[in-house]
Order: structure tokens, then sequence, then C-alpha cells
């Protein structure tokens, strides 16, 4: 819960004095003075940035300096420009390849931090590759499927991986769990290493500055389970992607649907059951129509339709609750929230619904009834717009 409050804290500056820009492509190329938040296909930073920089998108670049912290969500994410505090990053393709002030947090498919790169603070990543060939002053620890170390390491290190390779300099104690784990010609450790590999007969040839190698069956897999180690540093990962991943649907819905989202919560004050009904309706009868149109040979395309549409709604359906709770509040309570604003706020509530979803057995059923309401209250108001189509036709 610190590491979510923290991050929380690092994302929700002052809204009120921030700049905001979201199209296809976005491209900063006048220093800006405050904090921005950026969405696009693109986004390209080609200018100093003196505070946050938070932004989401297909493609992220970045080659000037930030002087605050960096949050971002994307495709495929390339930092070149020096980053004075945080970064916290999480998509598919992600490079490293400058200076960071401070801890770099990272989960994606595959993670480069280059040669030039030096972090000034902690390495916490979960990936499923990682290569790191710069410099990281703190400690790393990280998890992943493949993890490469050519680089350095400062202080203690822990790796829990598939495979993972050490052919760089580690300062500190470390601790490395792994089905294969090698040992290259450069390697150097000048602390004392706990490792657990299948083949426990580990070569580290020279590698060892005045320390010792112990093998540790305890930190290796029990009865098929993976160490509890593994399973902490994969858990801040997933809240990491999820937190950053949620940020950027719950903009792009909000974008997009910003008046439907304030429409609807009337109906959530007038017919709350009838919401209700409406949702279970949904959540019910589109499975079955699903199964009729695989029955009937000409109605699979439908089918393959609504399956995907039906998986859609429900992978993101608390966040779609989320926004309806926060554009309900701020309409019951007479605010006048800004967009941004709702966007956080609602980032915010989707997390604790998250979290809620997590209790056994109440916390799906809690999570089935609230779904269904927001979908309820949706379809009720589909309903309404065309009935009032009809009138004025």
């Amino acid at each position: 819960m610190k590491t979510l409050a923290l991050l929380f804290a690092l994302m929700l500056p002052s809204l009120t004095l921030a700049q905001s820009e979201s199209k296809e492509k976005v491209t900063i190329s006048k220093e800006q003075n405050d904090d921005i938040y950026l969405t696009g296909e693109e986004v390209r930073i080609h200018a100093k940035v003196d505070g946050d920089l938070v932004t989401a998108g297909g493609k992220i670049t970045s080659k000037d300096s930030i002087t605050q912290d960096l949050i971002a969500a994307g495709g495929e994410i390339k930092i070149d420009g020096y980053v004075a505090d945080d970064i916290r990053i999480a998509g598919g393709n992600l490079t490293i390849d400058t200076e960071v002030g401070d801890d770099l947090v990272a989960a994606g498919g595959e993670i480069i931090i280059t040669d030039q790169a030096v972090i000034h603070g902690n390495l916490i990543s979960c990936s499923g590759n990682l290569e790191m060939d710069g410099q990281i002053k703190g400690m790393a620890k990280v998890c992943g499927g493949n993890l490469i170390l050519n680089g350095k390491i400062g202080k203690e290190a822990t790796f829990y991986g598939g495979k993972v390779i050490i052919n760089g300099e580690i300062r500190g104690v470390s601790k490395i769990v792994a089905e294969t784990i090698e040992i290259g010609d450069d390697a150097k450790f000048h602390g004392n290493v706990e490792y657990w590999a299948e083949d426990r007969d580990v070569d580290f040839k020279n590698s060892l500055i005045d320390v010792s190698a112990s093998y540790n069956e305890d930190l290796g897999r029990d009865d098929g389970k993976i160490s509890w180690g593994f399973f902490g540093v994969a858990a801040l990962g997933f809240w990491i992607f999820y937190i950053l991943s949620a940020f950027l649907i719950i903009l792009l819905l909000n974008a997009m649907f910003k008046n439907w989202f304030s429409e609807t919560v009337s109906n959530l004050d007038k017919d709350v059951f009838k919401s209700l009904g409406y949702g279970l309706a949904y959540l019910i009868g589109v499975p079955l129509l699903i199964i009729l149109t695989f029955i009937i040979v000409i109605g699979i395309p439908i089918g393959l339709f609504l399956t995907v549409l039906y998986l859609f709604s429900l992978l993101f359906g608390h966040l779609i609750v989320a926004l309806l709770i926060t554009h309900y509040l701020n309409s019951k309570n007479e605010k006048s929230w800004n967009f941004w604003t709702i966007i956080f706020l609602a980032l915010a509530m989707a997390v604790i619904i998250r979290l809620i979803t997590f209790i056994p057995f109440l916390g799906g059923i809690i999570s089935l009834l609230i779904i269904a309401i927001a979908y309820g209250a949706l379809l009720i108001t589909v309903k309404q717009h065309k009935a009032s189509l009809k009138l004025e036709v």
C-alpha cells in the first residue's frame, strides 16, 4: 500500500495549474513551465518540461529534459532526455538511454537500459526480457523471463527469472533465483551471493572478489511454487502496469463518452433497481445470444463480434463503473470538476474497486452487482435516446 500511496502522490500534482493536450499526434517543441498531461497515437517531447510529465500513447519519445517525474504508458517508449526525478513506465517495448535522477520503476514486454543510461536511484522492474547495460547506483530488484546484466549495480541485487545471465558488476550482496543461471567472463561480485537454479552447480568462474556464493534451497521452488519474493516483485509490476494502463483507458473513455456518462448518472438516483435489472439481463442474456448465433451457422460472424464486445465490457467494466461513480459524485455535490480531476479521481476509484474484487466470494458478488447497475443505467440512457428520436420523427 505504501507503493500505491507514493504512486498516487506522484500522479496527483496541482491539476488546476497543469496543462493538457490530447490528439492523434502531439509534439512538444517549446519549453513547458508547468506539469503537462499528454495523450495521442504518437507523443514526442522535443523541448524541456519544467515539471511532471504524465503521458499515454502508442509511441512515446522524450528527447529533452524533464525536471521532475515522468509517468508514461504506451506500446513503445524511448527516453533519451534527462529526467531529474523518478521514471514510472509501463508498455510493450521500453528503452532508457539517459540519466535518471532517482528511481526507475518499469513493467513491460521488453526493457532495455542502454550503456549510456545512469540510474541514480533504484531499479524495480518486471518484464518478459530485460537487458541492463548501463549503471544502477542504487539497488536492483527485477523479475522476468530473460534477465541480462552487462552493466553495473552499485548496491544489492535481486533477480527472479527464467534465465539470468550475469556479465556485469554487482557491488552489494546478490540473490538470484532462476531456472538457468549463466556467469560470463566479465562478471564481478563484490558481495556474497545466494542462489537457486535447477542445476545447482553454477560455475562462477573468477567472478567472486573475496566473497562466496552459496546454494540456498529455500530460495527455490517448493512443490512447484515460486518463492514469495518473486510474487512480491511481480505484484508490484502488476500494479504499476495496471494503474498506468487503467489511466490510459479511463482517459480515452472519458474523452469519447463524457456526455453519456454525465447523462447516465441521473438514472442512478431514479432507477437503481431498474438499472440492476437491465444490467443483469445484459450480463446473462448476451452469452445466451452468442450461443444462439453460433448454433445458426450464418450467425457466426455476429457471434464473434458479440463475443469480442462482451469480453471487452467485462474486462473494462470496473473502469466504466469508476467513471460513472466519479461523474455521479460530481453531479450530486454540484461540483464543477475539470477533465483531469475526473480522470484522476476515477483512477483512484478504479483501484479501490479492483482491491474489493480481491475479497473472496463477496468481492466477486459486489463487482458483479455494481457492473450490472452501471451497464443497466447506460442501457436505459440509450433507450431514452431512441425514444426521443422517435418522438422527433
